[in-house]
């Protein structure tokens, strides 16, 4: 007597496959889409300290270059404060520089003309406070930022402190 073979798959079989098939096509697009929000976070964060750092550091360096605080025309230890520092340009005529926010920009203006934005695009600025120190010693600048993404559907901020003392004061 022969036996007669099949060339096909039993149903219990087909069922099997799919589920595993199934199984491993969740884990891998699970797997994705972690990588895809880990990515989106790390960009987030990227923009965050490299625009921090870039105003900060050209505060400072402004600061630093600096002979004196215009207090008149500087908002200090508010909210979206404004420093005016006199100063003196390159051929060493007196000047100014003054830093502002405006529609959550901070801009940067020399002798009245605005040189840019210092914040990019991607970020704004939401808290921006400058203390004047003064000392028998001389004076310095607190600066205290607060910066937050403005494209992600999370919203993250951050936070720059420094301190800088202006130049020809010590």
């Amino acid at each position: 007597m022969r036996t007669k073979q099949t060339g096909g798959y039993s149903v219990i079989e087909i069922l099997i496959y799919v589920a595993l098939f199934a199984t491993l096509s969740i884990a891998v697009i699970n797997s994705y889409t972690v990588v895809l929000a880990s990515f989106g976070a790390t960009r987030v964060n990227r923009e965050l300290l490299e625009a921090g750092s870039t105003i900060m550091e050209r505060m400072s360096r402004e600061v630093r270059q600096a002979t004196s605080v215009d207090v008149t025309s500087s908002v200090l230890g508010s909210s979206l404060g404004v420093l005016q520092l006199n100063t003196t340009d390159t051929a060493g005529y007196v000047t100014t520089s003054k830093f502002i926010i405006e529609n959550g920009l901070l801009n940067m203006y020399t002798g009245g003309s605005l040189v840019g934005s210092l914040s990019g695009a991607h970020v704004s600025i939401t808290n921006l406070i400058f203390r004047k120190i003064t000392t028998t010693e001389g004076e310095a600048i607190k600066i205290e930022l607060t910066i937050q993404n403005s494209t992600s559907k999370t919203l993250r901020t951050e936070n720059f402190y420094n301190t800088i003392v202006l130049r020809g004061t010590y």
